[in-house]
């Protein structure tokens, strides 16, 4: 790619971020003013450019490091405000960027963790940074655990929380999200995927685990499997409900593999059990009509339809891949 072109990326980049966050807040006072096919317009614009942005970032992704940047966000928060509390008159207005300081100090401990856990391992550690995080929609403060009850920062309610976890089955920003065709050909690839993955690698290495908190090869396998029966159970009760159910959840999807002896199982015993399963998979994907695709039900109070369930079944096989093959290559 060429430094022009990566120029005029970067352009984009930078000029529709600052344009979404801009356009919304235009949208919410045009809202305040009556003026609601204005706050309509703005909000569409919002939409386009952040889209634009992202696209343009895209086409950028083979220069962006994941390390390095949560270094920059480190920066970022680091700088605080170059305006002096001290010359700010008005109680409201400090009151408020104090918060600001406050809520961007939170997150600047979560991410020194993170970049402190990068360093000696693959992938932050759930031992430093929990594996959920929670976001104020009032003022950004980031929680990490358990739902919280409200904001200790500005007191918004657990309605306004966002939460962030490591695999998801759709975002706002319809991140990662795939059509049909891709998710169908993602899930057909697995099994030869996983094989090759496994091949030539010792059974005691397939259960040794990198530490205490991390799955060996093995429970990764097993992980995948019960996704996969699971997303066949979760598409089943849609189909099979009227309205938007809410879909039931005995067990969180990273504790279904614990106790059903995955570890105990060779590696040709385990690419059989996720072959069918994941032929089970595209069994139902592959019967379903646009229509189908389309329709919804709900997880943790969030609305879904099939087609997020598919995007996030097909996405968890991807990203559980390359931690296979990292763990084959680390102890090989």
């Amino acid at each position: 790619m060429n430094s022009a072109l990566d120029h005029a990326l970067l352009a984009e980049i930078n000029t529709g971020g600052q344009a979404y966050v801009r356009n919304l807040v235009a949208a919410e006072a045009a809202i305040l003013q009556g003026q609601f096919n204005v706050a309509k317009i703005l909000r569409a614009a919002a939409h386009t450019q952040r889209v634009t942005a992202m696209a343009a970032a895209r086409l950028l992704i083979d220069e962006l490091d994941s390390e390095a940047l949560l270094d920059t966000i480190r920066t970022e928060l680091g700088r605080g405000s170059d305006l002096e509390m001290s010359q700010v008159e008005d109680n409201s207005l400090r009151a408020k960027f104090e918060q600001m300081v406050t809520v961007q100090e939170g997150l600047q401990q979560i991410v020194q963790r993170a970049i402190t856990s990068l360093d000696v391992n693959p992938d932050v550690l759930e031992s430093d940074v929990s594996i959920f995080l929670w976001g104020c929609y009032g003022c950004g403060h980031m929680m990490e655990g358990d739902a919280p009850d409200a904001c200790p920062v500005c007191g918004a309610l657990a309605v306004e929380f966002e939460w962030f976890g490591p695999y998801y089955s759709f975002t706002p920003e319809h991140l990662g999200q795939l059509t049909p065709a891709e998710i169908m050909d993602i899930i057909e690839a697995i099994p030869d995927q996983v094989t090759q993955a496994l091949a030539d690698i010792d059974d005691e290495i397939l259960r040794r685990k990198p530490s205490p908190e991390e799955w060996c090869m093995k429970e990764i396998v097993g992980h995948m499997i019960e996704t996969h029966l699971l997303f066949g159970e979760r598409v089943s009760f849609i189909l099979e409900s009227q309205g938007i159910p809410a879909i039931p959840r005995a067990l969180p999807p990273w504790k279904r593999h614990e106790g059903k002896g995955y570890e105990e199982l060779s590696a040709a015993e385990l690419v059989e059990r996720l072959t069918q399963a994941r032929s089970a998979s595209l069994e139902l994907v592959r019967a379903l009509t646009p229509e189908q695709w389309a329709r919804r039900g709900t997880v943790l109070g969030s609305t879904v339809t099939i087609l997020d369930l598919g995007t996030w079944l097909a996405n968890h096989d991807r990203g559980h891949l390359p931690q296979i093959r990292q763990l084959g290559i680390n102890v090989s």
